[in-house]
């Protein structure tokens, strides 16, 4: 049976437009994650992953692609699986995300006074989790089987 869950989101005002941001778990530690609709792929900065408990340098794994996206087509880029990944009442094992510096983004909103971002949610999941982007009442919608184990 689906089921749904709302996740609150932040409302990140930029110069010239707005972020829109939420809090995710990932190995029983909270991360800010950025909601990028034009996001292929989940990805995470590649510093910043670091910090999180369970996640460890030998098991990021270089690809033989260029990532494209975030302003280049030439950022070298690499993966991993998150052991666990909780986003709202969503739970998930073994989930595999990018890795990328993301340096340039954080950078960018330090300028701005805003706090840095651990990664984007990408529409890789925003898709398979029929995502509802609600400005109105400031929530993301997701839905999702019971029992699902992705």
């Amino acid at each position: 049976m689906e089921q749904q869950t709302s996740i609150p989101m932040e409302l990140v005002e930029l110069e010239d437009g707005f972020h829109l941001m939420i809090n995710v778990t990932v190995n029983n530690s909270s991360v800010k994650m950025l909601i990028d609709t034009g996001a292929s792929l989940t990805c995470f900065d590649s510093t910043r992953i670091l910090h999180i408990p369970g996640v460890e340098e030998d098991n990021i794994l270089s690809m033989d692609k260029n990532g494209t996206g975030l302003g280049t087509n030439t950022m070298s880029s690499a993966y991993t699986e998150l052991e666990n990944i909780k986003i709202g009442d969503i739970e998930l094992t073994d989930y595999p995300v990018i890795v990328i510096n993301m340096q340039h983004v954080n950078d960018s909103y330090e300028k701005l006074g805003i706090a840095p971002i651990d990664g984007v949610i990408g529409s890789e999941f925003l898709l398979k989790h029929k995502a509802i982007i609600d400005y109105n009442l400031l929530e993301i919608r997701l839905y999702y089987k019971k029992y699902e184990n992705d």
